[in-house]
């Protein structure tokens, strides 16, 4: 290993690392965690601002190409408290925002038993 290499593997920890750190916080605030002065957030109303919030995190975890179903096993997984209270039509809302934002891009329209498919921006399909 040379002193190149050493300070891009060590960039890269620190990196994900600190993406981590982020994923973490962003989960005790979504979950309803004791706030910088103490107080217990009593809120049990799951805004959409929350929730996708919640979705662009997840994002970073689930698969490239992915449905409803990635995303709420991911919520479910990592966001006990948003899991409890989480609506697959508010989730599904929630995927139809994100992708009207360019956030997201929907890949096929789902029908029935089907769901729809989503990718994430800036990756293909293969």
């Amino acid at each position: 290993m040379n002193e190149r290499e050493y300070r891009r593997l060590k960039d890269e920890a620190k990196a994900e690392y600190d993406r981590k750190l982020d994923a973490i916080e962003m989960v005790w605030k979504l979950s309803g965690g004791t706030s910088a002065n103490g107080a217990q957030n009593t809120s049990v109303s799951v805004g959409k601002g929350l929730l996708q919030k919640a979705i662009r995190l997840a994002l970073e975890d689930i698969p490239n190409e992915f449905t409803i179903r990635d995303a709420e096993d991911w919520i479910r997984r990592n966001n006990a408290s948003l899991a409890a209270t989480l609506k697959r039509p508010s989730l599904s809302s929630a995927l139809k925002r994100l992708a009207g934002e360019g956030v997201i891009l929907l890949t096929s329209t789902g029908s029935g038993k089907r769901p729809s498919k989503y990718r994430k921006v800036g990756t293909s399909s293969g």
